[in-house]
């Protein structure tokens, strides 16, 4: 019941605050802007995108570290776009600086179309506040993924098998998440939900996990945890 009552009131404050949000926030001429960032001497790269609110596509492709289009027609969702180096590894930050969550409202567009390289290692971590995400990862080469949703319905497409383990965390606050996962690559699932439910094709129960029929046999495992606060959840295994 504490659970319930706690999860409830988070809710309402986070849609109080978005409805004062965007009563603060006109929209004005649409902007489209783009970007290319280069990999330079970098071996791997770090990259953390953070978006208020809006539509985020991140997909691969890309023949430098990233290439990126922003549509937005709201002065103060203009991105920022930041590179440096750590030694071996680049650092990509992609975020609206002093962003707070808020939501899209009528006549207003926040649109970003990310694309990364394939054949560069990634750290990836992305952020969102509220919104809808369409993140085909399929083929970039993850060394390391976590993501955060705040409100709203994403897709993550991790089907594309590895050859190397990979540790990926999923967290969502508000709304549904689709999870597509490979067929020929290991998977554990660990979930934990809310209020909402989890649905799931193509994989089996394993004590408190979920397992595909490639688990313990293939070489390299993709162990995914999942958390969410009110919301379903779709595991969706490839066969």
């Amino acid at each position: 019941m504490n659970h319930y009552l706690n999860s409830m009131k988070w809710i309402g404050m986070m849609l109080a605050l978005c409805l004062l949000v965007v009563g603060c926030a006109g929209a004005g001429d649409m902007r489209t802007e783009t970007e290319s960032v280069e990999l330079g001497s970098a071996d791997e790269a770090k990259i953390r995108v953070k978006m208020d609110a809006g539509e985020l596509a991140v997909a691969g492709g890309a023949e430098t570290l990233m290439q990126a289009i922003f549509e937005y027609n709201v002065d103060r969702w203009q991105p920022s776009v930041e590179y440096s180096l750590d030694g071996s590894q680049g650092v990509l930050f992609v975020e609206q600086p002093n962003a707070i969550i808020s939501t899209v409202g009528r006549g207003q567009t926040n649109h970003w179309d990310l694309r990364f390289n394939n054949d560069v290692p990634i750290n990836l971590e992305i952020e969102t506040g509220a919104g809808e995400g369409a993140l085909d990862l399929r083929g970039l080469d993850l060394t390391d993924l976590q993501v955060s949703v705040g409100a709203g319905t994403t897709t993550i497409d991790l089907s594309s098998a590895l050859d190397h383990d990979l540790s990926a965390s999923i967290s969502g606050g508000v709304g549904n998440l689709s999870v597509k996962l490979p067929a020929d690559m290991g998977v554990r699932v660990t979930a934990s939900t809310g209020i909402g439910g989890l649905t799931n094709s193509g994989l089996s129960r394993d004590g408190d996990a979920f397992i595909n029929e490639a688990y313990g046999v293939s070489p390299h495992t993709l162990f995914l945890d999942i958390t969410t606060g009110v919301g379903g959840i779709e595991l969706l295994a490839q066969s």
